[in-house]
């Protein structure tokens, strides 16, 4: 029976690996510090191009509470989201830029949906289309 003095398992790690492996080898290191909140993608289209897909162009100047509730369901959201909360639009910006890494802060987020929200609208649902998101 194996008292505490002398158990049957190695004490430390090293002697573990120094029993079971014949030698230690040292993993290389590096000096690069990994930052997760980095974002390192631009989007896939600029602000104005509304020209890449005529068809939800069309049905966002025609229809634009029907474009942003298809855009919010697409991203998995309540299209009662875009209803009833004020400045939804910045929220689901910066939601799309956090998901896909997209370069940008929650400031131009809300400065652009703000500003021009059928711009911001189009880049997104073009994003989306661009990262085959087809819910």
């Amino acid at each position: 029976m194996p008292s505490r003095a002398n158990p049957p398992y190695p004490s430390s790690v090293d002697d573990h690996q120094k029993n079971s492996y014949g030698n230690i080898q040292q993993q290389p290191t590096s000096n690069f510090q990994y930052n997760p909140w980095d974002f390192e993608y631009p989007w896939s289209h600029g602000l104005c191009g509304c020209t890449k897909q005529c068809d939800e162009t069309c049905y966002s100047i025609w229809c634009y509470p029907c474009f942003i509730c298809h855009l919010t369901w697409r991203m998995n959201e309540s299209c009662w989201m875009t209803c009833c909360l004020p400045g939804s639009l910045p929220i689901l910006r910066t939601k799309m830029r956090t998901a896909f890494r997209i370069e940008g802060s929650y400031f131009s987020d809300f400065c652009v949906a703000e500003c021009c929200p059928l711009c911001a609208a189009l880049q997104m649902a073009n994003e989306l289309h661009f990262r085959k998101v087809m819910r």
